[in-house]
């Protein structure tokens, strides 16, 4: 039995703190953002993972690399890239008035992203072998997770996704079954003589 890891990428460094809608605008992980992506980096550390991929944002990007830590293969795959959110993008999320099941307009649908990031991990499971992790984003990965669990997806954004967390799944029969979704590692204590 395969696993596959998706990651949802480490916190971003956002401007005097303001969390923003950040859809497809790249944004970089910040020193709060870098030192959960070593906790991370530490998790998979004993972890059989052959490859890393992830989204072509830089978010996503600097995550899997420090994951990676020079061992292991970092690849980006751009069907992993986040949803586009229309007229929400870029504005603060304070400021954007929706309710659970409601989508941007001029977005990208919950449907179609879905579709594309399915796609985009099967292809990676029918090309790759051993266990995969995949650093991605909350919207795309809540779509997956919901699809997996059975979920309704138009309350996908409602499935647990913090920040340099992630959801694990076994691969096998070309389908995926949800172990664990939405896990943030616990930090790796080193004891001092």
């Amino acid at each position: 039995m395969r696993k596959l890891y998706l990651v949802r990428h480490a916190t971003p460094d956002f401007k005097d703190g303001v969390k923003l809608c950040i859809g497809s605008t790249d944004l970089d992980i910040g020193e709060k953002g870098i030192s959960e992506s070593y906790n991370l980096r530490d998790f998979f550390s004993d972890k059989n993972i052959e490859y890393i991929f992830c989204s072509p944002l830089s978010r996503c990007r600097h995550t899997a690399e420090i994951i990676a830590d020079g061992r292991i293969k970092v690849c980006v795959e751009k069907d992993l890239r986040e949803i586009y959110m229309g007229e929400w993008e870029g504005l603060p999320l304070k400021d954007i008035k929706k309710e659970l099941g409601d989508e941007p307009k001029f977005g990208e649908k919950r449907t179609d992203a879905l579709i594309r990031m399915e796609n985009a991990i099967i292809k990676i499971m029918n090309k790759t072998v051993g266990d995969i992790v995949c650093v991605a984003h909350a919207g795309v990965n809540c779509a997956f997770i919901a699809k997996a669990t059975g979920a309704d997806i138009k309350t996908s954004r409602d499935i647990s996704q913090p920040y340099a967390s992630y959801s694990s799944f076994a691969y096998k029969n070309k389908k995926f079954e949800s172990i664990d979704v939405g896990i943030i590692p616990e930090k790796i204590l080193v004891k001092e003589d």
